[in-house]
């Protein structure tokens, strides 16, 4: 019989694990948090665009989701804004948020849409027909456990959350990067280090040792009494700087300023006359505080599914990554060979029964199962299932002609070659890794962003 105490850290651990993956922390394997992935899978055969309020609707009536229309739409909108990924995964069509207001900007959901974007298709759907999935909460329907994407890209857009025990702070890279990294990864290179990027922020970043990193924003001095600030490090908002320059001035520090942001922040600042006068660049953002320290803890659930790990550096996780994503490269040929195995059968069945003569036989069968019966007997050998047998009794009569026996014939031919090339290439898994690199390196002619 199980301990009281051993019963309540085992539930405790569940729990914890619960909240961790359905809210707060990213599955290693594919960056997303469970809303995020949901929104996704929902989307992935969408060929036209849908209102954001529609997809969020659908999240919710499928039985994916059970947090509400507000967190679904929510989660919908922040995957299409623009100031707040590096790419986005959905492709935004209305307001979807501006560099003054990344989040407070974007448009009502019934005004918006989204559709699938391009790094959708070629880094998170491939391999969807071996996609792992599972019951919902509720049995009702199937979910994705984990998309595929070809290279790491937890390590794309940044992604932060706080759990029962555990936080997590990963900051975004650049895709390039990341897809120079995997390579590396495959050829069993030293990756070399990954420095964070915002590709929606104009801010140079310096390695302060460790995990930790500082961001610095830009300013331009125009001459001894005036300035202009032309970007912010992470986290510091234009509000937020806006109040930090109004206190400013009733200090006394500066004479007044002018905002000019839109899609780029641009503020000028002035003092009084001569007041920075030998100032540097460095000078000027020290007296702003525009450096932004950032400490990086890469808390993800591991690629069971079943646990916490924290990795210490965006480069281990890369050599995982390149690991776990190979045995599903090896899976998908596995199941290519194994469906084209079958369809060999179903058309060896076919020939077969041109053979036979099956069409003169079916002048005396009195009913569909005894029809059944006779391709069963005839198609023995082939071990056909029922939906292969109910295919050859469901062959239109017109058909059985000469014509459709060459081609029957051809396709066996095409079918066996493709078998062939499939076994090769699970005989030999150099192959394969081959494959994986190529089909990464091809994404280095990819544009992600307009």
């Amino acid at each position: 019989m199980k301990k009281a105490s051993d019963y309540i850290l085992e539930t405790s651990k569940d729990y914890s694990l619960y909240v961790c993956e359905h809210r707060s922390i990213p599955k290693a394997s594919d960056g997303l948090k469970d809303g995020q992935r949901k929104a996704l899978w929902l989307l992935r055969h969408k060929q036209k665009e849908i209102k954001t309020v529609s997809l969020g609707g659908e999240m919710i009536s499928s039985g994916l989701y059970l947090h509400g229309d507000q967190s679904a739409n929510g989660t919908i909108s922040l995957l299409a804004a623009p100031y707040t990924n590096n790419i986005p995964y959905i492709e935004g069509i209305g307001t979807f948020g501006t560099r003054v207001a990344p989040v407070e900007g974007i448009g009502a959901p019934r005004y918006t849409y989204v559709g699938k974007s391009k790094i959708t298709e070629k880094l998170v759907y491939p391999d969807l027909s071996i996609v792992p999935v599972k019951d919902n909460y509720d049995g009702s329907t199937k979910e994705p456990v984990t998309f595929l994407p070809v290279i790491p890209i937890i390590l794309l857009n940044g992604i932060s959350g706080i759990a029962v025990g555990w936080s997590t702070v990963i900051l975004p890279r650049n895709i390039r990067d990341i897809i120079n990294a995997t390579v590396a990864a495959i050829d069993g290179k030293k990756i070399k280090k990954l420095i964070p990027s915002y590709s929606f922020l104009d801010v140079d970043v310096e390695h302060l040792g460790g995990n930790s990193w500082v961001f610095i924003g830009k300013i331009e001095l125009i001459d001894r009494s005036k300035l202009k600030v032309k970007e912010l490090p992470p986290d510091l908002t234009l509000d937020r700087f806006k109040n930090r320059l109004v206190q400013m001035e009733e200090d006394g520090k500066i004479r007044d300023f002018i905002d000019r942001s839109t899609n780029k922040i641009d503020i000028e600042v002035k003092f009084k006359r001569g007041t920075i006068e030998g100032w540097t660049e460095d000078d000027a953002i020290d007296f702003f505080k525009l450096r932004t320290k950032k400490t990086e803890r890469i808390v993800v659930i591991d690629w069971s599914g079943t646990a916490i790990r924290q990795y210490e550096t965006a480069e281990e996780l890369v050599k995982d990554f390149v690991d776990w994503r190979f045995g599903y490269y090896v899976l998908r040929y596995q199941k290519l060979y194994d469906d084209t195995n079958y369809e060999l059968r179903y058309w060896q069945g076919v020939k077969e029964c041109f053979d036979k003569d099956l069409p003169s036989m079916l002048i005396n069968i009195k009913n569909k199962k005894a029809v059944e019966g006779k391709v069963e007997k005839i198609t023995l050998k082939f071990k056909l299932d029922e939906k292969q047998i109910d295919r050859i009794v469901n062959f239109p009569t017109y058909q059985w002609s000469k014509e459709s026996y060459l081609q029957c014939k051809e396709k066996i031919k095409e079918l066996r070659a493709a078998k062939k090339e499939y076994n090769i290439l699970l005989k030999d898994h150099n192959k394969i890794w081959k494959i994986f690199r190529n089909e990464v390196v091809s994404l280095r002619n990819e544009r992600f962003v307009k």
